[in-house]
């Protein structure tokens, strides 16, 4: 680990596979743009490492993969292209992961189990050299104790001394029967708009209020709880800046990244106790 205070920036992709199939099309639509572009950006930032959070991999336990090298889990079917993206693992930062959430009392565990298409997707189009470390951590647990997560995270990076990028890699809406039926439902973009504007306005832990009846009908991946890991990470009034968004049938497909806000911890406390007061 290096020393110096760690430094993080955060991202929201989404990890559809038909944008493989864009790809080997010759499309370019904003999503892939904007992910090209964030890749360069990041190399420029000197990112050190990837923590990504998928929701592929859920589990109420915190599960951390610090393997030193990470095999591609094939779990998406019925698209043209099968990715094939093995990435090397951070051990360290990894480990540093685990203690720090043992300290916050999370009880994790490090665990492996390599790299699902809510990883290899957006690194693909992020850093194709695939040479980038990524720590892959799970998705679960209530909302409250997935900000607290992200706060373990971003504890454990400023003591590292590295600059990292924390992935929440998930679709907005999420209805996987309105895709099959190429079902456009606006129902979902006023979903997907509503969450992108709370979150460019810092207002990310107000997700809770939008009316039960649209979340629902919506189906986001991953129920907040990738999103709520983030802003633990990047602070509770942190704003996005989005820098894409694509509709496909049943899913919204958004871009956008966050610098760490100077949100206190007592200002996220008290968030975190919104999130527990409004379950």
């Amino acid at each position: 680990m290096q020393s110096g205070e760690g430094q993080i920036y955060g991202l929201i992709a989404p990890h559809a596979p038909t944008l493989l199939e864009d790809e080997q099309d010759g499309r370019s639509g904003a999503v892939i743009q904007a992910l090209r572009s964030l890749g360069h950006f990041f190399l420029e930032e000197e990112i050190d490492v990837v923590v990504a959070a998928s929701t592929h991999w859920l589990a109420d336990e915190m599960l951390v993969d610090g393997s030193a090298h990470h095999r591609t889990i094939h779990d998406y079917y019925g698209f043209r292209v099968q990715l094939q993206y093995d990435a090397p693992g951070h051990a360290d930062l990894a480990a540093a992961i685990v203690e720090e959430a043992n300290r916050m009392l999370l009880f994790p565990s490090l665990k492996r189990h390599g790299v699902d298409h809510a990883v290899t997707i957006p690194m693909h189009f992020l850093f194709p050299d695939k040479s980038m470390p990524v720590v892959p951590v799970s998705v679960g647990g209530c909302r409250v104790e997935a900000f607290r997560r992200g706060r373990a995270i971003a504890e454990a990076v400023r003591k590292s001394g590295l600059r990292v990028l924390f992935l929440a890699s998930g679709s907005l809406s999420h209805d996987l029967q309105a895709y099959l039926d190429h079902d456009f439902d606006p129902e979902h973009e006023r979903f997907d708009r509503h969450v992108l504007d709370l979150l460019e306005r810092g207002r990310g832990m107000e997700m809770d209020s939008i009316e039960p009846a649209l979340i629902n009908r919506a189906m986001p991946e991953g129920w907040f709880r990738d999103l709520y890991m983030l802003l633990g990470a990047m602070g509770s009034r942190a704003t996005a800046r989005v820098m894409a968004y694509e509709r496909l049938p049943g899913v919204g497909l958004g871009v956008a990244c966050f610098e760490r806000s100077a949100s206190t911890e007592q200002d996220d406390i008290a968030h975190s106790n919104y999130i527990e007061e409004n379950l």
